[in-house]
């Protein structure tokens, strides 16, 4: 897991390249908890800039006794959540938005355009640990304490959102 403590004392000194740096190494990890929460693309861009400016502003209220990480994309999901309750709706993914549902520089880009149909099935919690846990690499313990959620809860959570996917797999090519 990466340091950000050099980085944020950067930042804190108005560096814009230490911003840039930081938002490279962080952004796949905030668009993927957005995209689970939201799964509305259009929606995603205005919340990753808004939780870049949350962050901004609040950073010196960052105390590090909490993984960066950690409390970077809490600021996303948050927003995100608050975000999807707004809108009271649920956002279907038209077939026809396929190509802009992820950035054309998202790592395993295909295995996420691919599996696209199989996250629409699960809940939100659900395609929020399945993205943490592929997208970024989280381990399974600093996703619950990013959700604050028992280890788990966070286990099972994820052993069931993959079995649904088999299972949706298995009827798709009946």
């Amino acid at each position: 897991m990466a340091d950000y403590r050099h980085l944020i004392k950067r930042i804190q000194q108005q560096d814009d390249t230490a911003f840039e740096s930081l938002y490279h190494q962080t952004r796949y990890s905030v668009y993927a908890i957005i995209y689970a929460i939201t799964q509305n693309p259009h929606d995603i861009e205005d919340l990753m800039q808004e939780t870049y400016m949350r962050m901004l502003k609040s950073l010196n209220q960052y105390d590090g006794k909490a993984n960066f990480k950690t409390w970077l994309l809490s600021i996303a999901k948050n927003l995100a959540i608050d975000h999807y309750r707004k809108q009271k709706r649920i956002q279907v993914v038209d077939i026809q938005e396929q190509e802009s549902i992820f950035p054309s520089q998202t790592p395993n880009q295909y295995s996420l355009y691919e599996s696209r149909k199989y996250l629409s099935i699960l809940s939100i919690e659900e395609r929020t640990v399945v993205l943490l846990k592929t997208i970024d690499r989280m381990k399974h313990h600093e996703i619950a304490e990013l959700l604050k959620k028992p280890l788990g809860t966070i286990m099972w959570v994820y052993n069931n959102a993959i079995k649904k996917m088999r299972a949706y797999g298995k009827e798709e090519s009946k």
